[in-house]
Order: C-alpha cells, then sequence, then structure tokens
C-alpha cells in the first residue's frame, strides 16, 4: 500500500478528520498544506485537482477525491483492515452514515458560518452563534448515554464529529454540553493520533478567538 497525499489546512476540521481516518486505518499519508487565508486554494494547480477549491482534497495514485467524509469512506473500504471503523453490516453502517451527514450537513455548516468569517478577520453575530450552539445542543442528544456518537466503539464518524467539535469548543467553549465534552474527553485517547493530529490547529484556533473575542 502506497501513501496517499492529503492537500489541507490545520486550522480546518475536515482535514484533520481525514488526518483522523488514516490513522485509525493505518493508511500511510504525505501532507501538502494549502493555506486558505493566503488564497492558495485558489490557485491554478490546486482548482485541478478540486474545481470546487475545498480542503480537504485526496490523492491516491491516479485517483483524486475531496470531502472529507467521501475520502474516510473511500479510505475504510479500500484499506481497513476490518469493518471496525466503518461497519458492513448495513444498520450499523446506517447509524454511522447518519453521523457523518449530521457532521457535514449541521454541526459542519454551523462551525463553517462562524469559523470562516473570523478565519478572515470578521467578528461572528448573534445569529451565526444561535445555530451553532443549537447544532451542539443536537449532537448531545444524538449522543446520549453512549460512549462513542454511532456505536458502543469508535468509528470514523467520532474522528469527523470529534474534530469539529475541538473547534467549537475553542471558539466557542460554552456552546459545549458536559456530556459533549466527556465524549470529547474519551476520544482523545480512543482514536488514533487523536492529539498530535489536533494540538497543531489549537493554537490558530485560540488566535481566532482571540479576533474575536468581543463577541465569543
Amino acid at each position: 500500500m502506497g501513501k496517499v497525499t492529503l492537500y489541507g489546512f490545520d486550522a480546518s476540521p475536515p482535514f484533520r478528520a481525514a488526518k483522523m481516518s488514516c490513522a485509525a486505518l493505518g493508511v500511510e499519508y504525505t501532507v501538502k498544506y494549502v493555506d486558505v487565508t493566503q488564497m492558495e486554494n485558489r490557485r491554478p494547480e490546486y482548482l485541478k485537482l478540486n474545481p470546487i477549491h475545498t480542503v480537504p482534497t485526496m490523492v491516491d495514485g491516479d485517483y483524486v477525491l475531496f470531502d472529507s467524509h467521501a475520502i474516510s469512506c473511500y479510505l475504510a473500504n479500500k484499506y481497513g483492515k476490518d469493518d471496525k471503523w466503518y461497519p458492513k453490516d448495513p444498520c450499523q453502517r446506517g447509524i454511522v452514515d447518519q453521523r457523518l451527514h449530521f457532521d457535514c450537513s449541521v454541526l459542519g455548516i454551523a462551525l463553517r458560518n462562524v469559523g470562516v468569517p473570523l478565519l478572515f478577520g470578521k467578528q461572528p453575530n448573534e445569529k451565526t452563534i444561535a445555530p451553532l450552539v443549537k447544532a451542539v445542543k443536537s449532537l448531545d442528544k444524538l449522543l446520549g448515554d453512549n460512549e462513542f456518537i454511532a456505536l458502543n466503539h469508535p468509528t470514523i464518524a467520532d474522528c469527523h464529529c470529534s474534530a469539529t467539535v475541538l473547534s467549537i469548543q475553542a471558539l466557542l467553549p460554552n456552546a459545549v454540553t458536559s456530556r459533549v465534552a466527556a465524549w470529547l474527553e474519551r476520544c482523545k485517547t480512543a482514536l488514533p493520533g487523536f492529539e498530535k493530529i489536533n494540538n497543531p490547529a489549537l493554537e490558530q484556533l485560540q488566535t481566532l478567538r482571540e479576533m474575536g473575542r468581543s463577541k465569543l
């Protein structure tokens, strides 16, 4: 198995989620950093790989794929030694997929509406903060009394949701409920490479928080 290449930016939860999925699945990878604050994701060479200029983008040989959730599913399907991280059972996979879609369509969008303006020096407002608080409360309900977000063991859904929640916690600490915070602590030990992958982003996120501290 050769190394895959991931293009991205540490402050991006989807980029970190893709890296955590690689670590969980034992997939070797190299990183090519794309600084979105400097618009490097709009450069012609990157747009050839990803015409919608999002991060991350994955290159595996001649195969190019973007969207972190699609990347994680692809890696699990192709390289997973077993189905622990992305079950083959339709019912279990359905729950994992639902959590991935929740991260993409609810949690991630709510964070993006707060985080992206901060990334470019603009402050968030109550209109953008309120949906983020609501999204975390919904995650709390999905978690319930479970140890992990989808099943009774960690899956790629935990890789994705934890990367997003870590950013939320860094930018808006009061939005994270105690139950979600406890789950995030479990992820730190249950997900391979969690701290190594996420710690470099925390300084960037702290800087963003300071930029918008009057609103956060």
